[in-house]
């Protein structure tokens, strides 16, 4: 490959976009082109791995090694691709329906493995390729084509099942803020370890404007709280309004009267609870969290992985009295 990764457009490819005008795809693929560009790592060592799904087409616009394969099947491929080459960064792209489909397994031990991939959690909490099928971030009361009186399940926070699987880097972000898109990718390809990122995303056909209130101006300041480590979990209009832990819970107060000073962000803290909390809030009850909930350090499966030594004669070593020929 020709190395003129540090341009945005050296990761264009001939292929024709085929997502849906108006769709949030569009602007995660730019972003994510654009934090490539900016990444001191060649072209050649990028993967981006995929399964079936709307997003999952990403790889076939990103001009690096990628990989298609069957649903719910990328996350284990990447796994295996790391064990064998460590060096290469691998990005694994999915959707709300596969990747807490037929990938949950996959993906909550990848967490808990600490696997060093990047997962690209695109979340517009619907089943658009299975035209309009709730996912299980589908929240109640969603109409759809098969629940035409609204969904009754519950849903899946998916920030909040990483953090507790375990996963050392979480965040959320949304398709149109690309500057805190861009912000947010940019700390997940520098994370040495398991990171997942949470992107918002609009379905312009079949769950159109579910995040509307976290975009329009006239009620983003009442429902989103933007994350940053070491300041306060402040929000709403000249950011008057604040979340504090009283132990094990969140609540919310008025910066102007004498109620407890706002709780500082830690995205450090070892302990998962308190991330774990804000990532299950969510508007019109809650602000919704935007930002990184978590980013701590572990050990990388890869690393903790046996490779093998040519020089070992290890099936030599196992022979005894307890082993036999298959015939």
């Amino acid at each position: 490959m020709q190395n003129n990764h540090h341009q945005h457009t050296g990761f264009n490819t001939d292929q024709e976009i085929r997502w849906c005008p108006g769709c949030g795809d569009y602007a995660v693929l730019s972003q994510v082109k654009k934090v490539l560009a900016q990444m001191a790592v060649p072209r050649e060592n990028q993967v981006f791995l995929s399964g079936i799904g709307c997003a999952a087409r990403m790889p076939n616009y990103i001009n690096t090694y990628g990989f298609r394969g069957l649903l719910g099947q990328a996350i284990n491929v990447g796994l295996g691709l790391k064990v064998c080459r460590p060096e290469l960064t691998v990005w694994v792209v999915m959707g709300d329906g596969e990747g807490f489909g037929s990938a949950t397994s996959a993906l909550l031990h990848a967490a808990r493995r600490n696997v060093d991939i990047k997962v690209l959690f695109v979340n517009n909490e619907i089943q658009g390729l299975s035209r309009g099928q709730p996912s299980p971030t589908t929240r109640e009361g969603t109409l759809t084509p098969i629940n035409p009186d609204g969904t009754e399940d519950p849903s899946w926070s998916a920030c909040h099942m990483m953090i507790a699987s375990g996963a050392t880097f979480v965040a959320r972000s949304i398709d149109v803020d690309v500057n805190h898109l861009e912000q947010v990718l940019t700390r997940a390809s520098a994370h040495r370890g398991f990171a997942f990122v949470e992107i918002l995303q609009n379905c312009k056909v079949f769950n159109d404007m579910v995040f509307d209130d976290l975009v329009d101006h006239s009620s983003r300041t009442e429902q989103v709280l933007y994350l940053e480590h070491g300041k306060p979990l402040l929000y709403g209009p000249r950011l008057r309004k604040g979340l504090y832990f009283e132990q094990a819970n969140l609540k919310t107060l008025n910066v102007s009267s004498s109620d407890p000073f706002p709780s500082i962000h830690d995205e450090l803290d070892i302990d998962p609870n308190r991330a774990a909390i804000l990532a299950s809030r969510s508007n019109p009850e809650n602000p919704e969290c935007l930002g990184v909930f978590r980013a701590v350090e572990n050990n990388c499966h890869h690393q903790n992985h046996w490779m093998g030594n040519p020089d070992t004669q290890i099936l030599a070593d196992l022979a005894g009295d307890d082993c036999f020929v298959v015939e």
